[in-house]
């Protein structure tokens, strides 16, 4: 991944996309922990929301999905990978 990572000192800090077309400077994607992110998608869908990207694995440190909420914020949702 083109993607530049940062750690906290107790659990995993966050991360830098590159500035692109479809990702501009300015852009923000929050990370919400979740402990199952198939009933987080299907709790979001059915509230009006939109799975934007379905889950997918990010190597070494989990699973992520990305998501508009129902008045169309995106944000993403993560589960660690167990340890």
């Amino acid at each position: 991944m083109n993607y530049a990572t940062f750690m906290s000192q107790e659990t995993l800090g966050g991360g830098f996309n590159p500035i692109t077309k479809d990702n501009p400077a300015g852009t923000v994607t929050v990370y919400v922990g979740t402990d199952d992110i198939g009933t987080s998608l299907a709790k979001i869908n059915a509230a009006g929301g939109k799975t934007i990207a379905p889950q997918a694995e990010m190597p070494g440190m989990g699973w992520f999905a990305i998501v508009k909420d129902p008045t169309w914020n995106t944000l993403a949702l993560f589960k660690e990978m167990s340890k």
